[in-house]
């Protein structure tokens, strides 16, 4: 959900279930599937929890979003995509103090753009940025998603993914050839993608230049 590790490796399920808004919240958030998702144990269990207690709603709030939802705490509708109530709930959740959380798998919509907050990587700093090219953030939705990377240590030394400059180190290794096994890394797994059309030359001449600029910078 928040830093793209991948939690399956050697067939093994390294995740916890991690409700974007905290389920102590309302009984109705327990088992609310669009507020559900995978998380590391490390973000789930350390990062996200940092000023939760900032983060509890309103009494009023919840009143308001159990009274407007549809599904009831013991009887589930098997939702699959987020209810009116539930946006509404999540727009004041992001508006509390220390609440910069880009919530998945729900998303978070943009407080002036409307547009939805995302991240992308830049393969040349290997370091996550919001996605600024691609979008029209203002500069209060710029702050928010760089507090989510701050929170979440995602260009932090101590806990940045090394996956892609191992994934670059390898193809130099080989010549321009793509190696088989796979990355523990979604970011890995995009860039593999975006390389699988050229040909092993022009991959071997990217990847160089990546690991030039990325090996000086560490």
């Amino acid at each position: 959900m928040y830093c793209y590790t991948r939690i399956r490796v050697d067939e093994k399920l390294y995740a916890n279930l991690e409700h974007a808004i905290e389920k102590n919240n309302s009984d109705k958030l327990i088992e609310c599937i669009p507020n559900i998702g995978l998380s590391c144990p490390v973000c789930n269990q350390t990062f996200k929890r940092i000023g939760e207690k900032k983060r509890k709603l309103p009494k009023k709030d919840i009143a308001q979003y159990e009274e407007s939802s549809k599904c009831s705490a013991k009887c589930r509708k098997q939702c699959t995509v987020s209810c009116k109530a539930l946006r509404k709930l999540q727009k004041k959740y992001s508006s509390l103090t220390d609440a910069e959380i880009l919530l998945q798998p729900m998303g978070i919509q943009g407080m002036d753009s409307n547009e939805v907050l995302i991240l992308q990587y830049n393969v040349m700093n290997m370091q996550f940025e919001p996605a600024q090219k691609s979008h029209t953030y203002s500069d209060r939705e710029l702050r928010f998603i760089e507090a989510h990377i701050k929170r979440f240590r995602l260009n932090d030394p101590q806990f940045r993914s090394r996956q892609l400059f191992e994934f670059v180190k390898n193809v130099i290794d080989n010549n321009g050839n793509i190696p088989k096994y796979e990355y523990n890394n979604l970011t890995v797994k995009l860039f593999r993608e975006n390389l699988k059309d050229k040909s092993s030359e022009e991959i071997l001449k990217i990847c160089k230049n990546i690991f030039i600029i990325t090996f000086a910078k560490m």
